[in-house]
């Protein structure tokens, strides 16, 4: 099978590509695509990448070329979503519809990722994919054209299904964590990264655990390997064809502050030390800038992609005690791409 992927240099696509490279449940030859292949492995054996932007017309020549078009492209980091909302609505919608578009022409297939944040605020005890409304923030809060933008990709791809022009299947992760999941920051940085790296960075730097709004939104975190297993799913099962599918893990769920706690806890089994690192609350539009609005997140109903056969299997602790032992693992590595 000859997949496509774009954005094969990120965190979920570089651990996308190292775990369908391992796998025997079918023959995969791999194009990866991105601008940078840092977190790449260089010992993957069907695997060719393309140094090239995804729109860049030796891309765009190997649409027709392939079984599956797989895409990962998106800005996903709430500081990008404040601080440039045009800039994300115009990758995350505009150029992205131009693959989808391209897939249409040439008769492909394309399973195209989202994310939760198309649910917006909580509608219910747990997000449904076919019945959850689709609830966000006004329009003074810009930090909601990232989820805005992915839903309406998510319409256009569904009209094209409804139409019979287009085989898609769509995937909204919840918060996958994993090696190479996102750079360190300095001790006390504001904006970003994501919240695993932020604390990570904190607890590898000394810095403050920086608490936004106080930490008490629920977030549930799902291991990439987990992540991985379900889209391989995904792709091999005819019956996901013109379906969207959560991908998480409802068993993680916790409050950011109670993420922080553990961490520290992990930190502390796994160093043989204790962290020299205090939980800070903080302002959310003080950390991210004016125009975020923080929310809660209750858990993904994930019966759809149980019936066809996957399920998650590593609990929180777990999960954090794999992705840090990585981490540090790496800490030299990591910590000198500090100011990079």
């Amino acid at each position: 099978m000859r997949l496509l992927i774009l954005g094969a240099g990120g965190f979920i696509g570089s651990n996308l590509v190292t775990y369908l490279d391992a796998s025997d449940r079918a023959d995969y030859e791999i194009v990866g695509v991105d601008i940078s292949d840092e977190k790449l492995p260089g010992d993957l054996r069907n695997f060719r990448f393309l140094h090239k932007d995804f729109l860049d017309p030796e891309v765009l020549a190997e649409v027709p070329r392939a079984d599956v078009v797989v895409d990962l492209v998106a800005y996903a980091n709430p500081s990008v979503y404040v601080e440039s909302p045009l800039e994300t609505f115009e990758l995350n919608f505009l150029q992205n519809l131009d693959i989808v578009k391209l897939c249409v022409e040439h008769g492909k297939k394309i399973i195209q990722y989202s994310t939760c944040e198309v649910y917006g605020r909580p509608s219910g005890p747990t997000y449904k994919e076919d019945e959850s409304e689709l609830i966000v923030g006004p329009v003074s809060k810009q930090r909601w054209i990232y989820s805005c933008g992915k839903q309406l990709l998510e319409r256009v791809i569904h009209a094209y299904g409804l139409e019979d022009r287009l085989d898609y299947s769509i995937i909204r992760p919840f918060n996958f964590i994993g090696p190479r999941f996102d750079y360190l920051v300095p001790a006390g940085n504001i904006g970003g990264p994501r919240v695993f790296a932020q604390f990570m960075s904190a607890l590898l730097t000394g810095g403050p655990m920086y608490l936004v709004n106080g930490g008490d939104q629920r977030r549930s975190f799902t291991h990439i390997d987990d992540a991985s297993a379900a889209f391989e799913t995904i792709l091999l099962d005819s019956r996901a064809n013109k379906h969207v599918f959560n991908v998480g893990n409802p068993a993680n769920d916790v409050s950011i502050r109670e993420m922080a706690l553990l961490m520290q806890e992990v930190y502390a089994e796994l160093t043989g030390t204790e962290p020299q690192t205090t939980l800070i609350d903080i302002d959310g539009e003080k950390f991210y800038g004016a125009g975020y609005e923080d929310h809660t997140r209750v858990p993904a109903d994930i019966s759809k992609l149980g019936a066809l056969g996957w399920t998650p299997v590593r609990g929180m602790k777990e999960t954090l005690r794999s992705v840090m032992g990585w981490y540090l693992d790496n800490k030299d590595e990591m910590l000198a791409t500090i100011g990079d």
